[in-house]
């Protein structure tokens, strides 16, 4: 089933999509978000791949870092904590995917919760477009919450996109 959720949100961030499908005792859903930035693509990579920075541009993630030594690439591990809809979650993720200037992904965990995050870097002529897309499972009693935690994430999302960009151009 494919579901749009109109966004009351104005600015440079556009809904892409929600993706949302049921197997079994999993929800899983789609969301994926994207910003135009008059930044370097180098500068927006190297901000956004470093753990240290996350907390500047992501009011959902009070902390993170890297847990893994030397740089980062395809295998390195993070851990941190998310706020979302009142609740604080650890997490733990692994890196996934590593282009320089093109792509980052990584796996994330935090109980029945997994989300598979993808970061594209497209250039463009005054900087790049970012765009984030989550892809995000949910097993158990949770699916329940899924509806909601996805529309929150989205806002989330959103409001990351605005800071990150008012920081890469500042």
């Amino acid at each position: 089933m494919l579901v749009r959720i109109p966004s009351s949100f104005q600015g440079s961030v556009e809904q892409q999509r929600a993706h949302v499908s049921e197997k079994g005792d999993i929800q899983m859903s789609r969301i994926e978000e994207s910003v135009e930035i008059n930044c370097p693509v180098e500068k927006a990579f190297a901000f956004t791949t470093d753990a240290g920075n996350w907390n500047q541009w992501q009011s959902i993630i009070p902390e993170a870092e890297q847990t893994s030594q030397g740089p980062v690439g395809i295998g390195t591990m993070f851990k941190g904590t998310s706020r979302l809809m009142g609740r604080t979650m650890q997490w733990t993720a692994k890196a996934t995917e590593y282009e320089p200037n093109g792509k980052f992904g990584k796996n994330i965990t935090s109980g029945s919760v997994i989300i598979e995050q993808h970061n594209t870097y497209n250039p463009t002529k005054g900087g790049l477009r970012f765009t984030i897309a989550y892809d995000v499972t949910v097993n158990g009693f949770l699916k329940l919450l899924s509806p909601m935690m996805v529309r929150s994430m989205r806002k989330e999302l959103q409001k990351s996109l605005v800071n990150l960009k008012q920081i890469l151009e500042a």
